[in-house]
């Protein structure tokens, strides 16, 4: 007890500050959604009001998320141990339902009036509870399973350099290429990605789509994973790498809905040639922040991998706005990674651009690689 109550003394304005934003985030959601569902149906509301009832919910969550941090780090989950981390998160996850879908509901019904709790029996409340704490469980679980996932990438990480660091006083060449391992560790978890699929399960859970929540969080729980197995090893087979090309694009189309249209040309050669690891992945949330994202319009992004003149080509287009014509196309940490890799593994012998599409309003990212099977 004594050990909870210093996590909570020991949080800074800022961490605080960090909490808040991201509950009342998700309370701004959550009124919109109610409001434009009532609007829709013929009532007349207001936002702010709405916005106000939403808060002391989430305020709710933002003070108990300090004690799940609290849990998780006393526990931790582990491959080699997980069966009595899973039993005290369940069992805390018992007790998290009972205290705040009760509160939620008490607070609801005192302010709305729903139904008068001094004369309301315990089977005339249930299905109110039941319904309320099964929204509540996967906020519940979400919010650990984020909580796990970012302390074991962050001791994963941490090992990772450490290693790294040791293999540097190696040899120099030993030394150039974990120094690009360790800028690729950089571009694993892109923030932007992971806050907009947790808003988007969140949204999806409290507004009642629970098995497309479940379906995003279990994809969202695989591209983590294999962002966490990322492996020492500079070249991988590009069927892997498509796979974890595949994942990302599955989670975005639902965040887009059936906005998003993915053509894919690849030729069945090209599966079993090897590719630098995650060398798609800067392309792909390239082409999704400034391409797809920035325009409603924007829906295409197109694949295409084949054989040409010994080299291995692999061009991705994104529909949406072009790089101006006089204007300098600004390489983030991503862009720039991918030519440094490529540098250090292929020397002269490739080709990266990025470039306006002639015919089509768009992006075009085309990297040319010698084939290679080692």
């Amino acid at each position: 007890m004594a050990s909870l109550l210093t996590i909570y003394q020991k949080l800074k304005l800022k961490q605080w500050l960090i909490l808040l934003g991201f509950w009342i985030f998700l309370a701004i959601i959550i009124s919109n959604q109610i409001y434009f569902t009532s609007i829709k149906n013929g009532l007349d509301v207001s936002w702010l009001p709405i916005f106000i009832d939403q808060l002391p919910i989430w305020f709710l969550w933002m003070c108990i998320t300090p004690t799940l941090i609290f849990i998780v780090n006393k526990y931790p989950f582990e491959v080699s141990n997980w069966l009595k981390p899973l039993m005290v998160y369940f069992l805390t996850g018992i007790g998290v339902l009972i205290l705040l879908s009760n509160l939620t509901l008490i607070y609801m019904f005192t302010i709305h009036g729903y139904i008068d709790l001094t004369n309301t029996s315990f089977s005339e409340y249930l299905p109110y509870f039941i319904s309320r704490s099964t929204n509540d469980f996967l906020i519940y679980v979400l919010v650990i399973m984020t909580v796990v996932i970012s302390r074991n990438y962050s001791a994963r990480k941490n090992h990772q350099i450490n290693t790294a660091l040791m293999k540097l006083k190696n040899n120099q060449l030993r030394s150039q290429l974990t120094k690009s391992q360790l800028q690729a560790l950089k571009l694993q978890l892109n923030p932007h990605f992971l806050f907009n699929t947790l808003n988007t399960i969140t949204s999806l859970t409290l507004i009642g789509e629970n098995v497309v929540s479940i379906n995003v969080t279990s994809k969202l729980g695989d591209f983590l994973r294999r962002t966490l197995d990322f492996e020492e090893h500079q070249l991988v087979l590009l069927s892997k790498e498509l796979e974890f090309f595949d994942l990302y694009l599955d989670i975005e189309s639902i965040r887009f809905k059936d906005r998003l249209k993915l053509k894919r040309d690849v030729d069945p050669k090209c599966l079993g040639y090897k590719v630098p690891n995650l060398i798609l992945q800067p392309l792909i949330e390239n082409a999704m922040k400034y391409g797809i994202a920035k325009s409603k319009e924007a829906s295409i992004i197109e694949l295409k991998i084949g054989l040409n003149d010994g080299f291995i080509e692999l061009e991705l287009f994104n529909e949406g706005p072009q790089i101006p014509e006089k204007g300098i196309l600004k390489k983030g940490i991503g862009l720039t990674n991918i030519e440094t890799r490529l540098e250090k593994l292929y020397d002269k012998n490739h080709f990266f651009e990025i470039k306006n599409d002639t015919l089509r309003k768009g992006v075009r990212s085309i990297i040319k690689l010698p084939i290679s099977r080692n």
